[in-house]
């Protein structure tokens, strides 16, 4: 069970009460090393997002590649958490994020994605790690690239 008081945080904290909504990502790699990224409006981000009830963060990551990237995935053991607070526009709504990561390799595809508006990309590591949009997620391929340095 994670203690939420003691991960790494990213963004404001709200003065007003947040939403607090579990999500996952994958840092999904492929044969050759390449990441998976997902070009959406908002930004570039990894696979993955906000957890349905009762999901556990695993089946967050391969529902999300699935739906956003058409990608089948299995979900190693490596795993960092943290907090990214977010002002959702489109939900008028502040939200605590509370984002677990997990890697994950390319077992094939799974059919076209679900999510039109999302576009899967594949880019190194090291580009991920700059060029991402939340800080949170920066911040885990970073912690994932040490971890095998």
């Amino acid at each position: 069970m994670t203690n939420w008081d003691t991960v790494p945080v990213f963004g404001t904290p709200p003065t007003v009460l947040a939403t607090v909504r579990p999500s996952a990502y994958g840092i999904v790699i492929d044969r050759h090393g390449s990441l998976a990224v997902v070009h959406t409006p908002m930004g570039l981000y990894l696979p993955g997002g906000g957890s349905d009830a009762a999901e556990l963060p695993e089946a967050t990551v391969m529902r999300e590649a699935s739906e956003e990237c058409g990608l089948g995935i299995r979900v190693g053991l490596w795993r960092r958490t943290a907090i990214e607070h977010v002002y959702s526009t489109a939900e008028h709504t502040q939200f605590e994020k509370r984002n677990t990561f997990c890697d994950a390799v390319v077992l094939g595809a799974t059919g076209e994605p679900s999510e039109s508006d999302h576009v899967l990309a594949w880019m190194s590591v090291s580009e991920a790690a700059e060029l991402l949009t939340p800080p949170s997620h920066r911040w885990a391929v970073s912690e994932w690239r040490a971890s095998f340095a």
